[in-house]
């Protein structure tokens, strides 16, 4: 945003925000400074420089930090032996950056930062559950249910974006091939308790028919142009 002097006619007594302005556009008589000494500001475009500069600036600054907490942390910790806490509070700062990297790009779009969000939160609950002695909770519950969000989740960006929704029914392809996953993990005892996940897994299935059923010849022609089929 720039400011310019103001000038002013004092026949037409109408204000000109021109500075290389001579006269008036209306009398063509000499222009006069403003007795006001009005100082005009002039829309311009937004500085992204110096907005980009800020962001990294932030981020760099949080990389810092994140950094040196966690080496902060590995050290007293292998020093203090005992539980390995070192190892959740690292990933808890990495997760915290990678978000804020999320949240400040704005060439990733928003289905991918909620995918990543889902998955990295995702990983960190299994990385929890493993360090405490793995009682498998995160991939009986934790897994399918974060497949359930991922699907309300598509179904929300599918009505806020209804005007073209079809573009969209690709996701529950990424939901079923997830949605495997639980299902091959119970041939492992990995996952013991299986409602969760089997329901996880119909949900992403039905949610793809449905999605492929009503939206017709642009949602083929939508996975056509994904996956080249």
């Amino acid at each position: 945003m720039e400011f310019s002097m103001s000038k002013k006619c004092i026949h037409c007594h109408i204000t000109i925000l021109d500075e290389q302005a001579q006269v008036c556009p209306l009398c063509n008589g000499v222009l006069s400074q403003d007795d006001n000494d009005t100082i005009v500001k002039v829309n311009g475009y937004p500085d992204v420089t110096a907005a980009r500069r800020r962001t990294t600036f932030f981020l760099r600054l949080l990389l810092t930090i994140c950094v040196a907490v966690s080496f902060l942390c590995a050290a007293i910790n292998f020093l203090s032996g005992g539980f390995p806490w070192a190892v959740i509070s690292v990933s808890s700062l990495v997760y915290i950056y990678i978000e804020f990297y999320l949240f400040f790009n704005p060439d990733v779009h928003i289905i991918a930062k909620i995918a990543v969000t889902i998955f990295l939160a995702l990983l960190f609950v299994v990385m929890i559950d493993v360090v405490t002695g793995f009682d498998k909770w995160s991939l009986n519950y934790c897994l399918p249910g974060a497949l359930l969000l991922f699907n309300v989740l598509i179904i929300i960006v599918m009505f806020v974006n209804h005007r073209r929704w079809e573009s969209y029914t690709w996701l529950p392809l990424l939901s079923i091939a997830f949605a495997i996953l639980p299902i091959v993990f119970m041939h492992y005892d990995l996952v013991t308790d299986p409602i969760v996940s089997e329901v996880a897994f119909i949900s992403s299935v039905l949610l793809f028919i449905v999605g492929l059923f009503l939206g017709g010849a642009n949602a083929r022609a939508e996975l056509k142009r994904r996956f080249h089929i």
